[in-house]
């Protein structure tokens, strides 16, 4: 009844309005502009689990950003009113007042239309219409009506768990002249233990993208793209468009996602990605940002982890368009900062440029003020030299931006000009790419984490954290560092080889504390084993083998466990997910060099000594082995992170029960790996000092 209601109370208005309109359409030119309409409310039915409006408003966000939100929203509040359509009838009533729809931004409940004046101000007549106003100007968020907003429930949806699939075949990254720009940040060694942005969506917004044909972007896993300027599914270049305008946003995603050996490697190429085209080159005025913010609410209910956006605005090159003022600038005022603060609130890490006016203070651009954004300033490549064009702060409220640096000059990417060119290009437009791809990297090994703990652990390990500047905010990223202070580092990319009649695994952790523990639980066809996992003398490196008689010729399932005093982890982090073993398969994930692994047959084969191989005093250990016959015994010792502390050769000993005492008084207290290699073989055991 009361829907019936409001539908006839809005045709009676319409027909009022519509007679306005043509009496006033005898006087108009009928050039058209655009507007923003914005809606009283999104019709009078009440926001609760069984109405229509919530179910519709379920149906808009897809079950990974249900995920993402309940980061950070209780169980109860993962979607609300303002995620909420716009009420169709509202939107039924502009287009039979002939007033075209070309934008529907949900959380702040307003519609763009294209219209002339005379319509517009016969919209502005409609009893449900609470504003309206040119594009041209600045934007005025209008909030819905409180009451209806407050009961706010989900339905909980099982999450199955999911198996993890490593991505092979890639060899070791030959980086050529995009290593610069990745090793400035850490992300080398990141990449060789296999972390390469699997497991997460990533977004950009740009003028578009000309991804498909380049040899380097070709084979990214873009999952969805939206062209919110000619409002269709193709980002590159349209007949419409001005000729480059798919340059820029073609250069910015390749690196992140290019993966050309030799030329251009990309930061996070294995990740997923959303693409969003929203700059128009033709034209610098406010309804980019209207798109923009569009944008940024598709994105975020498809499910995008982070958003990465090199565009910024502050003066418009139309006569009629209203500039903003510096004092602007302050962090929750423009539509595009609000877009990103809505969007952080919702658990998006959403990382944006600076901007290219500097070297003159307070020459930020917005939505680089926003609140909850990372602004990314741009270095050059000695990574800590200012770039003289990076925008400086303070934001128009006085608070320091920007907020962290990376490479902004010279940096590697496509080139527009054929399928395989490789070329260079400056500013914070490429500096905030390498950010957005990082921090990819990092969500891939800690997903759990909520995006102001991400820019705590940014800042925290940053080269200037400790004074945090208009100029480069808290200084260049350090992204392992970063991670380590989040917690154990266990890589999500297994490398798996039979070894004679067992199946291997290698797993790479590291943590800035002793490991204690490093376990695999692998899930066989018809039973469950739990395996120490042992470092190898290669850096973060640790193996487990298995009986390939257990598989029964069936995939294994698994996860692993890492202790290390302070903190324990799991890898998958989701409970109930694991990533399969194959038996008799060779998998060796992209980034890690198979030259590095440990195939040595007899690496883990089991000591005959009883009942450790290596007991610990104070200080001192000793170890035992048993020689079938005279050999020499060599002793290795290692740390948890795989360095090499202490090693003996003690050549020629006698057949029978060998007994070495090593001293360990000068060792801190922690655990520890033994390596004794004798009569051909390698044994190998641990011991805590105490």
């Amino acid at each position: 009844m009361i829907l019936q209601s409001t539908k006839i109370h809005i045709k009676t208005a319409l027909l009022l309005v519509s007679a306005l309109i043509v009496c006033a359409s005898n006087f108009s030119n009928a050039q058209t502009y655009t507007y923003r309409v914005f809606f009283k409310d999104k019709g009078s039915e009440k926001f609760t689990e069984n109405s229509s409006i919530y179910k519709k408003t379920l149906a808009l966000h897809n079950q990974r950003c249900l995920e993402r939100r309940g980061k950070v929203l209780t169980s109860n509040n993962l979607i609300s009113l303002e995620d909420a359509p716009l009420y169709e009838p509202y939107l039924q009533s502009l287009a039979f007042l002939q007033a075209e729809v070309i934008l529907q931004l949900r959380w702040n409940n307003y519609a763009v239309v294209r219209c002339d004046s005379a319509i517009a101000e016969g919209v502005k007549l409609l009893p449900f219409v609470k504003k309206v106003k040119r594009t041209a100007t600045k934007f005025q968020a209008l909030s819905l009506n409180s009451s209806l907003s407050q009961v706010r429930y989900l339905v909980q949806t099982p999450i199955d768990g999911s198996i993890l699939e490593a991505t092979t075949d890639c060899g070791v990254f030959r980086y050529g002249p995009s290593f610069n720009q990745a090793q400035m940040l850490g992300i080398p060694e990141l990449h060789s233990m296999g972390i390469l942005g699997e497991g997460t969506l990533t977004g950009f917004l740009d003028t578009g993208f000309r991804w498909k044909t380049h040899e380097s972007t070709k084979n990214a896993n873009v999952l969805n793209e939206y062209d919110f300027i000619n409002r269709d599914s193709v980002t590159g270049n349209e007949i419409n468009d001005v000729g480059g305008q798919d340059n820029h946003g073609s250069i910015v995603f390749s690196t992140v996602s290019g993966f050309q050996q030799d030329s251009l490697i990309g930061i996070a190429p294995h990740a997923q990605f959303l693409l969003a085209k929203t700059e128009d080159l033709a034209t610098e005025q406010h309804l980019e940002e209207d798109n923009y913010a569009a944008a940024v609410e598709w994105q975020e209910a498809q499910g995008a982890d982070i958003i990465s956006s090199s565009l910024g605005y502050s003066d418009f090159n139309q006569a009629d368009e209203e500039n903003y003022s510096f004092a602007d600038f302050d962090g929750k005022t423009t539509i595009a900062a609000i877009a990103v603060n809505n969007a952080v609130r919702r658990g998006v890490v959403c990382i944006t440029a600076a901007g290219n006016d500097g070297p003159r203070d307070s020459t930020l651009i917005t939505p680089s003020d926003a609140d909850s954004v990372i602004a990314v300033a741009a270095v050059a490549q000695d990574g800590i030299t200012p770039a003289v064009f990076t925008s400086r702060g303070p934001r128009g409220d006085g608070e320091i931006k920007p907020d962290i640096a990376t490479q902004g000059v010279k940096v590697v990417c496509s080139s527009t000009g054929d399928t395989t060119a490789i070329g260079e290009a400056s500013g914070t437009s490429l500096a905030t790419p390498l950010m957005a791809g990082s921090t990819t990297l990092f969500l891939s090994v800690f997903p759990e984490l909520r995006p102001w703990e991400i820019r705590r652990y940014l800042y925290e390990t940053a080269t200037n954290a400790s004074e945090k500047n208009d100029t480069l905010g808290y200084g260049r990223a350090n992204i392992p560092a970063a991670m380590l202070k989040a917690g154990i580092i266990i890589s999500p990319a297994v490398p798996t080889f039979p070894v004679r009649d067992r199946q291997r695994v290698v797993v790479f952790i590291r943590s800035e504390s002793p490991i204690l523990s490093a376990k695999i639980s692998v899930q066989f066809e018809n039973v469950k084993y739990v395996y120490n996992l042992y470092p190898t003398d290669k850096q973060y490196q640790y193996i487990a083998e298995f009986p390939i008689v257990h598989f029964a010729g069936k995939n294994a399932h698994a996860f692993v466990t890492v202790d290390d005093g302070k903190s324990s982890r799991r890898m998958p982090y989701k409970a109930n997910t694991t990533f399969a073993i194959t038996p008799n398969s060779s998998v060796i994930p992209c980034g890690i060099d198979p030259e590095s692994l440990p195939y040595a047959p007899e690496l883990l084969s089991s000591v005959e000594v009883v009942p450790n191989l290596a007991e610990a005093k104070h200080d001192e250990v000793t170890v035992q082995m048993l020689l079938q016959k005279e050999s020499d015994i060599n002793i290795k010792i290692f740390n948890t992170v795989g360095q090499l502390v202490y090693t003996i050769d003690s050549p020629a000993r006698l057949r029978g029960v060998n007994v070495l005492t090593l001293p360990i008084t000068s060792f801190p207290i922690g655990t520890y790996f033994v390596v004794a290699q004798y009569e051909g073989r390698v044994e190998l055991t641990r011991f805590i000092k105490i």
